[in-house]
């Protein structure tokens, strides 16, 4: 699919789209009304904001009290990302729903570039954007012509290709596919849209229409919970025996997710654990990945050899041999 957009700035008023936001909220109060102010931002504006306080102990309150009319607050006891994000979707009355983190921002033209897809292309059900870091000065000039690339199920139960910020999702779709699985920290984003890949095709519009902070402490960087979640991801795919005979795709699935857990167990200095998840990466598949699941030719075995002579403590070694986030699965499509 190829759609040309450009990035020029535009003027407001475009209306408004039948759109629910929601916004998970714990303890975030000092970057949350910049995620807010990006959505209201928006060129094509959302119907419905949703605020879900996760029973945050700052000033999360007092500062969307500010938003008053424009932003619905909702809060409940500290439950976690996934059950804030329920209970937003629970709430949500628009047709689609968008999901933002309170530390992430959106383009101003976010919207406007992403919800015309679902028009052009009415059987897509998820639609994410590529992203950018942030902070940064500002969004990029992406150039002309930017396509809509579909994400296949068989690509995203490897490696996931969709960041939970960019997300527009059919409201339907979701009520299929049922709820966040709040007993998976970390990766519970892709679980979900594993099960709605299931139902409808999703895709990436490749623009870079959100910006993604890299929060340090985040679940993200916990590699032990992220490791029990990738990996409880694929099991719960094993008990609904849904690979339909594809047992090499499950392998290089359980591969992935090691050689990923090699890369957050190396960022975080644990290099026995990581080298236990590389041999286990290469046991579940040895043979190399695609160009589209990692960057660098021999990235595996490279990484390896890396964390090996880290944990000999040989000093003067680059502890991560790719970019950063190169094969990690939480981190957002550039």
């Amino acid at each position: 699919m190829t759609t040309r957009h450009t990035l020029e700035p535009r003027p407001s008023g475009l209306g408004a789209a039948p759109v629910s936001v929601v916004i998970p909220a714990f303890n975030c109060g000092h970057l949350i009304t910049q995620a807010v102010e990006s959505v209201l931002a928006q060129t094509l504006s959302a119907t419905e904001i949703l605020v879900v306080d996760d029973g945050s102990t700052d000033d999360t309150r007092q500062r969307i009290a500010a938003y008053a009319g424009r932003v619905r607050y909702l809060y409940q006891a500290n439950q976690g990302v996934s059950a804030a994000r329920n209970l937003g979707v629970q709430t949500a009355g628009q047709e689609f729903v968008a999901f933002l983190d309170a530390d992430d921002v959106w383009h101003p033209r976010k919207l406007e570039f992403q919800m015309p897809v679902f028009a052009s292309h009415p059987e897509l059900g998820l639609v994410g954007t590529h992203s950018v870091d942030w902070p940064a000065v500002g969004f990029p000039t992406a150039a002309d012509p930017h396509r809509v690339r579909v994400v296949s199920w068989a690509q995203l139960v490897v490696k996931n290709a969709l960041a939970t910020s960019s997300v527009v999702v059919r409201r339907r779709l979701l009520a299929r596919a049922g709820p966040f699985d709040s007993s998976i920290q970390g990766p519970e984003d892709r679980d979900l849209w594993l099960r709605v890949a299931e139902l409808a095709p999703v895709a990436n519009l490749e623009l870079p229409l959100m910006g993604y902070r890299d929060v340090p402490g985040s679940v993200s960087k916990q590699a032990e919970r992220c490791q029990a979640g990738m990996i409880r991801i694929l099991q719960k795919l094993d008990e609904r025996k849904v690979w339909r005979r594809r047992w090499l795709l499950r392998r290089r699935a359980y591969s992935y997710a090691y050689h990923s857990c090699a890369y957050l167990h190396g960022a975080a200095g644990s290099y026995d654990r990581a080298l236990t998840c590389s041999w286990k990466s290469l046991l579940w598949y040895p043979f190399p990945y695609s160009r589209r699941e990692v960057q660098i030719t021999g990235e595996r075995p490279k990484r390896l050899l890396v964390n090996l002579l880290r944990w000999f403590g040989v000093k003067g070694v680059d502890a991560h041999p790719v970019p950063a986030g190169a094969a990690e699965p939480l981190a957002a499509p550039r």
